[in-house]
């Protein structure tokens, strides 16, 4: 046999050697990879348990959520149209009221100039009559000279 044979042999001993413990590993670790297989299923089935109540309320949540949205969107809408329509109420009587007191200025002028002219023409009346009473007083006393003179 030569050396190179040995080697051989030698190595394949080793491999075979090493495959039987990799085996007898294996062997002794798949109890406990299987047991901590079905401890990961059984964790797992738990938390599907568990977590399917709150699921289904989560969904139950998510589902009032959306009708108490679109309640709102539907108020807000509403409101918006609401405060559109005061919004020109309140436009057109403020047009309205800004012709009002422009008709009011518009009568409140010739109101005073009526009362201008009341006021003046009274007071020329009142002058007149107070100018044409001492006319008439000299005119009176002349009047009475005269008829005492003859």
């Amino acid at each position: 046999m030569t050396f190179y044979e040995i080697l051989v042999i030698l190595s394949l001993i080793l491999w075979i050697v090493a495959s039987l413990i990799a085996i007898f590993g294996m062997l002794a670790l798949l109890p406990r990879l299987l047991k901590g297989v079905r401890q990961i299923e059984e964790v797992t089935d738990e938390f599907l348990r568990k977590a399917l109540p709150v699921l289904d309320q989560s969904q139950q949540v998510l589902d009032q959520v959306g009708t108490v949205t679109t309640s709102l969107v539907e108020d807000v809408e509403r409101i918006d149209r609401t405060v559109i329509r005061a919004t020109s109420s309140v436009e057109s009587m403020v047009e309205l009221a800004e012709d009002r007191v422009s008709e009011i200025n518009a009568l409140l002028e010739v109101a005073v100039e009526e009362a201008e002219e009341t006021f003046f023409s009274t007071a020329a009346i009142m002058r007149a009559l107070r100018l044409g009473g001492r006319g008439r007083k000299r005119r009176r006393s002349s009047r009475s000279e005269r008829r005492r003179l003859g």
